[in-house]
């Protein structure tokens, strides 16, 4: 590489970082980084894998995805992204243009032949939901039953769970049955797994990286087909609960940034944005950016959509937990009108 080419890369990203400076929680949430990094509260360090238990803080401090480790010291969104993904820094870099619109020049290719092949042996050794399974048991415990699945979902038997150790390898630490949501980008091709571990009708909590993925930017889970309207959710059980108590067809964005650049087909007339009520707001932020965002898609189109944003009344609470209460109370209203 020339000493040009160097300088030219250097200043594409000295304006990269100017223009995510204050933006980096959502391109992080928007690149699949596990949302329980981003909360703002002491937890083991995802990038050293080392320390105490509570030696890690994200911050966003100074606007650049700031955290501390006591362990391995402060960083930036880069490093951060560069521990919690198998990307290089140019494919870092490009996927973080992606979030803000205005790539550089794309990377060399990279060879996708592992992650794809990962995807569908997992996906092979998958099966549909059926009664009974963990995945179904997990779902009722959550008054998420239906009598027909998405066949989006499937249940592995017995998938490895990994961890990160103190030198920052990958280390199993126990075989779950999982939910594999499939992942789907603009054109229906399957871009990531979302994968929820479960033991005894229970979620398995801890540090496994829920997305295998190279990046899910606009990309959803699609339970189910849209007509001319559509809702969209961030999580998979949130979704499954707007369409028990609605019966729309609803797509998962996984995560609130995401939820801000999920693609909308040109089909769709009436947009449901279902959005969490979050103690920091983060998903009400959310939910309103992605009708923002369609209101000035439709200053360029030859009709606007309709557009209704539904958040629920107590704090720190999503539609899913709505639908279990509608459940206990033995009545089950629609949630929209």
């Amino acid at each position: 590489m020339t000493a040009s080419s160097i300088a030219d890369r250097e200043s594409q990203l000295q304006q990269l970082l100017q223009r995510a400076h204050g933006r980096w929680t959502e391109i992080l949430r928007a690149l699949g980084v596990d949302e329980r990094i981003l909360r703002h509260v002491a937890m083991p360090c995802p990038v050293c894998g080392g320390g105490k238990k509570d030696c890690f803080q994200y911050t966003d401090k100074f606007g650049e995805g700031n955290y501390h480790c006591r362990k391995c010291g402060p960083g930036g969104a880069l490093k951060l992204l560069r521990a919690t993904t198998n990307w290089r820094f140019p494919e870092i870099l490009h996927n973080v243009e992606r979030c803000l619109g205005s790539p550089l020049p794309p990377p060399i290719a990279k060879d996708r032949s592992s992650i794809d092949h990962l995807v569908t042996r997992l996906n092979q050794q998958a099966n549909s939901l059926t009664q009974g399974d963990e995945v179904t048991r997990y779902l009722q415990s959550r008054d998420l039953d239906m009598p027909a699945w998405p066949s989006v979902l499937r249940c592995h038997p017995c998938l490895g769970y990994f961890e990160k150790d103190a030198q920052d390898k990958s280390q199993k630490i126990a075989s779950y049955a999982a939910m594999l949501g499939l992942v789907q980008g603009r054109h229906g091709e399957v871009v990531a797994l979302h994968r929820t571990y479960v033991k005894d009708g229970a979620k398995i909590s801890g540090n496994a990286k829920k997305l295998l993925s190279d990046g899910v930017v606009g990309a959803a889970v699609r339970l189910f087909e849209p007509t001319d309207t559509l809702a969209l959710t961030e999580g998979i059980e949130t979704a499954l609960a707007v369409h028990l108590a609605t019966g729309l067809p609803v797509w998962s964005a996984l995560n609130a940034g995401n939820l801000r650049q999920v693609w909308i087909p040109d089909t769709v007339q009436k947009v449901w944005i279902y959005g969490d009520n979050d103690a920091s707001f983060e998903g009400q932020s959310a939910a309103y950016d992605l009708a923002r965002r369609i209101r000035r898609e439709d200053a360029r189109r030859s009709a606007a959509r309709e557009v209704e944003v539904e958040i629920p009344r107590k704090t720190d609470t999503d539609w899913a937990d709505v639908w279990r209460q509608m459940v206990a109370r033995g009545c089950r209203p629609a949630i929209a009108a």
